[in-house]
């Protein structure tokens, strides 16, 4: 069983979700709360209240803060990543079965379309 396809499940999911985390960020929060007046509003009011060395309450400057678009995505990375890492390798192996060919085969000669669909 090749390893090359889960590892490329994972990350394609992990990247998947730092890319489009952000955008998600802003679409909740502008579904959710009536402050931002539209969504440069939202990203410019995130950025500048909820990123690294913003100031806190009381003048003090944030050391440690978390990039407020990236907030709440610790779980969804493990499990995005985890369920993009088993649809590869499921279907990388799959495509080894149903084609008949072994890993090595394969991958000096990859199939072509019309032995995927």
């Amino acid at each position: 069983m090749p390893v090359e396809e889960f590892v490329a499940g994972w990350i394609s999911g992990a990247v998947g979700l730092v890319l489009g985390h952000p955008f998600d960020t802003v679409k909740v929060r502008l579904q959710t709360q009536s402050t931002y007046q539209g969504i440069v509003d939202c990203v410019v009011k995130t950025y500048r209240h909820e990123s690294v060395g913003s100031p806190l309450v009381g003048g003090k400057e944030s050391s440690g803060q978390v990039l407020g678009f990236f907030k709440g995505m610790s779980f969804p990375i493990a499990s995005v990543a985890l369920v993009n890492s088993v649809l590869f390798g499921v279907y990388s192996n799959t495509l080894l079965a149903l084609t008949a060919t072994s890993h090595q085969e394969r991958r000096a000669q990859p199939p072509s379309y019309t032995n995927i669909f």
